[in-house]
């Protein structure tokens, strides 16, 4: 699974995100030597194609329903946030590199392997949901992502993400959209 999230607005970072989705897609399922040269070969690639000022954030992680390991690396992208049900805890995981595009060679520590037991969720959102301010200037923040979570931890993934919309459109109190909201929840069962 992976997201992205380009800098800016309109129909160059969307050209921008569908260069990034193509080369994702083709280095990410190529086998290979792992996520850290898929992640260099993307860097590498995408750092050709972008502007100065530009870059883009972007995770991935590899899981399989039959394995508890999760595979994670980031690019510029977070916070991660793992939800551990059993201790009812939440660890906020960085960026393991810089965004790509940054430098032409990827800057970047090893991938972040996490054990998903049963009811731990792992959550990846773009900064739309944490920067979504309300008519006082507050911002939703990533506390309010985490009790949205906490409140609905029992549900499933589609429904986690509902919820996690809900509440920041609620908090809103009607303001304008100004960013993207996507996010991507894994819940191991």
């Amino acid at each position: 699974m992976a997201l992205a999230d380009v800098t800016g607005q309109g129909i160059g970072p969307a050209l921008l995100a569908a260069d990034c989705r193509a080369y994702a897609r083709s280095n990410f399922s190529s086998g290979g030597n792992g996520l850290l040269s898929a992640m260099e070969r993307l860097n590498s690639l995408l750092s050709r194609d972008l502007q100065e000022g530009r870059f883009v954030t972007f995770v991935t992680a590899v899981c399989s329903p039959r394995e508890p390991r999760v595979q994670l690396l980031s690019a510029g992208h977070g916070p991660l946030f793992l939800y551990f049900r059993k201790e009812d805890r939440f660890d906020e995981q960085g960026a393991q590199g810089l965004p790509l595009g940054i430098s032409p060679t990827l800057i970047s520590e090893p991938p972040l392997t996490v054990e998903l037991n049963p009811g731990d969720i792992l959550v990846l959102a773009t900064d739309g949901f944490f920067e979504w301010a309300n008519a006082q200037g507050d911002q939703f923040e990533t506390e309010r992502l985490e009790e949205a979570i906490r409140r609905v931890r029992d549900k499933t993934a589609k429904e986690i993400i509902s919820t996690l919309y809900r509440a920041v459109v609620e908090f809103s109190g009607g303001t304008t959209q100004q960013d993207d909201l996507t996010a991507v929840v894994i819940k191991r069962k």
